[in-house]
């Protein structure tokens, strides 16, 4: 069940009772199930959330509009009453005396930014380093969750459930843990500073989210991928070196492992695009039987999994990616999750989430700050990048005019959870 919505009226107070999920999909029909009263001249309507199962930051989105909105309107619009789930959501991220009724708002602390330090900058072929501040210590520490041959093949289903860590990282095939099996939902995730981005594998789906707010963390169901812990500490800012207009995904990649010795590095970038590269899954793994699977082989079946990018995508957008990058053959643990780039000495695995056009600062970037910022707007897709340089029938690569570049080694350990 997605979201059904019941209508009560009694002495002009107007109920609007909500079973199921809200969050990307369905804030939607809230908000034009609260703008219908308020078309109709209802000024008191209360939401009774008592049956809702599942509520993600795109859904708390959904309630500030629909508050908003009938602010605007001379109305107002509370949660009178509130399942265990959506209470527990709300007093976490401290929102319970702004939304629910009869409660006494309160205001919020500020966040602190701390302004990076100036460094040196350092030009690598077409890339200009700002700023660089080369990783420190011994890294982040990752974990490998489950096999992608045997998630895109159908043969994994729970998955593994994990807390994000607030400045947590990741990528992979999951979704926003909801009680639900990995394979019906695992679409395209990226996890940056404890924000969570899911695309569901559906044509056309909205990305759903969690961004840690107050005490809420986000918890995600993985059935395929890597998560870290810790925002890594190298970083600088970046833009095309001399005359060149962008700066190409791989040659950013190529400077920045110029600056450390590790042979696996955790990678985080912002930037302003100016093409992006990539595929989505439009199939839930659920579905996936012997000889219909993302890899069978054919592409007519591919194309019933995956779309892809037949052009670089989302010019004059900004997007913030995650990766995963070693150099040659790289670490065993990460051979079935990473592909070979074409001509170049490393292989990788980056997933991007887009959002409408923000300006980055020039220079060194606060990275949790950014990504708050860009989650005030609603994220438009969830990508896995791929690079398909073959003249005139490839995609191309992926392109950025500017922004800035989190890295610092990686260190898997000895071990792996596999399905």
């Amino acid at each position: 069940m997605d979201l059904s919505i019941e209508r009560v009226e009694h002495d002009g107070v107007v109920v609007l009772a909500c079973t199921g999920r809200l969050d990307a999909e369905t804030g939607d029909e809230l908000a034009r199930a609260v703008a219908d009263e308020l078309r109709r001249g209802y000024h008191a309507i209360r939401l009774d959330l008592d049956a809702t199962t599942f509520l993600s930051s795109a859904g708390i989105r959904g309630l500030f509009e629909t508050q908003r909105s009938a602010k605007a309107a001379g109305a107002s619009c509370f949660i009178r009453r509130a399942s265990p789930v959506v209470k527990r959501v709300l007093d976490l991220t401290r929102l319970t005396p702004i939304l629910m009724e009869g409660q006494p708002p309160r205001a919020e602390q500020p966040v602190p930014v701390h302004a990076a330090p100036v460094a040196a900058d350092v030009t690598c072929g077409t890339v200009k380093l700002l700023g660089v501040e080369r990783p420190t210590g011994g890294g982040v520490r990752g974990e490998i969750l489950g096999l992608p041959k045997q998630a895109v093949a159908g043969r994994n289903a729970e998955g593994f459930s994990r807390p994000l860590p607030r400045h947590g990282c990741g990528l992979g095939l999951a979704s926003l843990a909801d009680g639900q099996a990995a394979a019906a939902r695992a679409g395209e995730m990226a996890a940056i500073a404890g924000a969570v981005f899911h695309r569901p594998p559906q044509p056309h789906a909205a990305v759903d989210y969690v961004v840690p707010t107050g005490d809420l963390l986000a918890d995600v169901n993985v059935l395929c991928g890597l998560i870290w812990e810790g925002i890594p500490n190298g970083r600088a800012g970046f833009e095309p070196a001399g005359d060149e207009p962008f700066v190409r995904l791989d040659d950013l990649i190529e400077a920045v492992l110029a600056q450390t010795d590790a042979t696996t590095i955790a990678l985080v970038v912002a930037g302003e695009v100016h093409g992006l590269v990539g595929a989505e899954l439009i199939r839930p793994l659920a579905e996936a039987r012997e000889g219909d699977t993302p890899v069978a082989g054919s592409r007519d079946i591919t194309a019933t999994w995956l779309s892809f990018s037949r052009e670089p995508v989302y010019a004059r957008h900004t997007a913030v990616i995650a990766g995963v990058v070693t150099r040659g053959g790289g670490s065993a643990l990460l051979a079935d999750f990473v592909r070979p780039v074409p001509g170049r000495g490393f292989s990788s695995h980056c997933h991007a989430v887009v959002f409408p056009y923000r300006p980055l600062r020039r220079g060194g970037l606060d990275l949790p700050a950014t990504v708050a910022d860009l989650a005030a707007s609603t994220p438009l897709a969830v990508l896995h990048l791929v690079a398909d340089p073959h003249p005139v029938l490839g995609s191309g690569r992926s392109e950025l005019a500017r922004g800035g570049v989190w890295f610092a080694p990686l260190d898997l350990g000895s071990g792996e959870a596999t399905a």
